[in-house]
């Protein structure tokens, strides 16, 4: 399971961090409710949009689960962590989903700082 996870993140993580840097200009810079029209409104691109989002959440919950398993805790020491699975991987997830669940308020508040609104 830990090396699915190894080699899947190299698919997953870019297009799921470069789907966020774009949702994150959008909340910015555009209308925060209405995200990416263009892409989402075409079901050609709304869908394999959608599955880089669902595949980096279910990534996520993998590298937790597999974690967990392997410890036999619900709450893994961080040496576990560490020796379970690359941690430079999951920080970079990690910090991706911090970007997507940022405050709303906080894209609109550097969208008027950069002038965009």
């Amino acid at each position: 399971m830990i090396e699915t996870l190894k080699r899947s993140w190299w698919v997953i993580f870019p297009a799921f961090a470069a789907l966020t840097v774009r949702l994150a200009a959008e909340r910015s810079c555009g209308d925060p409710y209405d995200l990416l029209p263009v892409a989402t409104s075409n079901p050609a691109l709304a869908w394999p949009l959608a599955i880089v989002y669902v595949l980096a959440h279910a990534w996520i919950a993998g590298a937790y689960l597999a974690t967990a398993e392997r410890s036999r805790s619900l709450v893994p020491p961080i040496a576990v962590w560490t020796s379970s699975a690359n941690p430079f991987q999951i920080l970079l997830m990690l910090a991706a989903f911090a970007v997507e669940y940022a405050p709303a308020a906080l894209w609109a508040s550097l969208g008027a700082m950069v002038g965009c609104r």
